[in-house]
C-alpha cells in the first residue's frame, strides 16, 4: 500500500514528506470534530494537513465505525472503502477540495481512478 501511495503522489506532482493515518473509533473522531473543528456530528475522515508547495505532511484520521456505516450504506466492500478514505485524505494534502458540487464530482473521480488503478497494479503481482 505504501508503494502505491508514494507512485499516488507522484502522478499528482508530489511526494511524501511525513503521512500519518490513524484509525479510531466514533466517540474520539466527534471529539476531533468538536475541537479542531466545532462541528458536533460524525465524519469519516479529518485530515490535518501539514504540506508545503508539493512535499505531503499529513496526519489522517478515519473513523472505523463511519467506514463500516459507508461500506453498507454505498454497498460497497469495506477494502474499496477503505482505499477511498485513504486516498481521500491525501487528495486532499495535494490541494484537492470538497467544498464545491464540481470539487466533490472531482475528487470523487480521483478517489475512483487511484481505486481502479490499485486493484490492477494488485492484479498484475498475482
Amino acid at each position: 500500500m505504501s508503494s502505491f501511495i508514494i507512485k499516488m503522489a507522484r502522478l499528482e506532482n508530489h511526494s511524501i514528506d511525513r503521512l500519518e493515518y490513524n484509525f479510531i473509533d466514533r466517540q474520539a473522531m466527534l471529539r476531533l470534530n468538536k475541537e479542531h473543528l466545532n462541528h458536533d456530528y460524525d465524519t469519516d475522515i479529518i485530515t490535518f494537513d501539514y504540506s508545503k508547495e508539493a512535499k505531503v505532511s499529513s496526519e489522517i484520521f478515519i473513523s472505523i465505525w463511519a467506514l463500516e456505516d459507508s461500506s453498507k450504506t454505498f454497498s460497497t466492500s469495506l477494502h474499496d472503502e477503505l482505499l477511498r478514505l485513504v486516498f481521500h485524505g491525501l487528495l486532499h494534502c495535494m490541494g484537492y477540495d470538497d467544498k464545491t458540487h464540481e470539487q466533490q464530482q472531482l475528487i470523487k473521480e480521483k478517489e475512483n481512478k487511484y481505486i481502479k488503478m490499485f486493484h490492477v497494479k494488485q492484479l498484475n503481482y498475482v
